[in-house]
């Protein structure tokens, strides 16, 4: 009897922090300050943690696409603004990127002077403003959709993105391209393991390098846009995608994932029950899926 009281009072004490264990574990919604009824996606963090810029939709009275900016205030993330510097009412700004020197803000909008449909534009931080966007040029930009940049490396020296160019797989696919010597090497294509006929974008790297977590609506997902991760060997080879799985993929649309500076924490946007609207931004510890290979 006195056996089965302490397995008991074990479990009774214990329960708290295996509750807090699994729910820690569960994404979470970053609430109805930063999620609206419309889009809010994609975020990006300024190096020490306080700043959020995020793609979102009809803010301020406004319709339509535009990067917002928000700061933590007592532990809160505060009223999102629209960064009027970058963002117009004509066209569409999404997918920012922010420099780890918070000194260049990279964005996706179709606004004319482009090279193609939808083009990276960049944006410096000059006495406390953003000037006004200007075009990456090639081998980045294309006569065709060219979107989701991400960089690794030191100092950024390798960027991935998607792009709908010629001499792909499918629509949106993979491609990378090196610096050397101050200069961006031609586009190359990630190859048949990474991009197939359905739509892969938004390439992701790991604070080594050596991963990409990578959005796809290939058949062997959980439902819409699920998260997938490709992991590069000793020779540069990229191994074929594993899906994340149920912590991070829902039977609807999971995608676009950031990491804080920190790498500690997890971002990506959903879709999935329990949100305010259209994407909704949620976030769970990296460690809940770090080893997924």
């Amino acid at each position: 009897m006195l056996n089965i009281f302490k397995r008991i009072l074990f479990f009774i004490l214990a329960f708290p922090a295996i509750t807090a264990l699994s729910q820690t574990q569960a994404p979470v919604n970053l609430g109805p300050v930063i999620n609206s009824a419309a889009r809010d996606a994609e975020p990006t963090f300024t190096a020490d943690g306080q700043t959020m810029y995020f793609n979102c939709f009809d803010r301020e009275g406004e319709k339509g696409s535009d990067i917002c900016v928000s700061h933590l205030e007592g532990g809160d993330w505060g009223e999102p603004s629209i960064v009027s510097e970058v963002s117009t009412r004509e066209h569409l700004e999404v997918e920012p990127l922010l420099s780890p020197d918070g000194q260049q803000l990279f964005i996706m909008s179709n606004r004319p002077g482009g090279k193609g449909g939808m083009d990276i534009w960049v944006s410096d931080y000059v006495d406390g403003k953003w000037s006004s966007p200007t075009n990456l040029d090639a081998p980045i930009n294309s006569a065709y959709a060219d979107h989701c940049l991400y960089f690794s490396g030191d100092d950024w020296e390798i960027a991935y993105w998607t792009s709908t160019r010629p001499g792909g797989f499918g629509g949106n696919d993979i491609w990378t391209s090196e610096r050397v010597d101050g200069i961006w090497q031609e586009a190359k294509n990630l190859g048949p393991n990474i991009n197939t006929a359905a739509s892969e974008h938004h390439s992701l790297p790991s604070p080594d390098g050596k991963s990409l977590y990578i959005t796809t609506t290939r058949d062997d997902g959980f439902g819409g846009e699920d998260i997938f991760v490709t992991t590069r060997d000793a020779d540069g080879n990229w191994s074929e995608l594993t899906n994340l799985g149920a912590q991070v993929n829902s039977d609807q649309h999971d995608r676009c994932p950031a990491f804080s500076p920190n790498f500690e924490t997890f971002f990506f946007d959903s879709e999935r029950s329990g949100g305010f609207g259209n994407k909704d931004l949620w976030s769970l510890p990296y460690s809940a899926i770090k080893d997924v290979r």
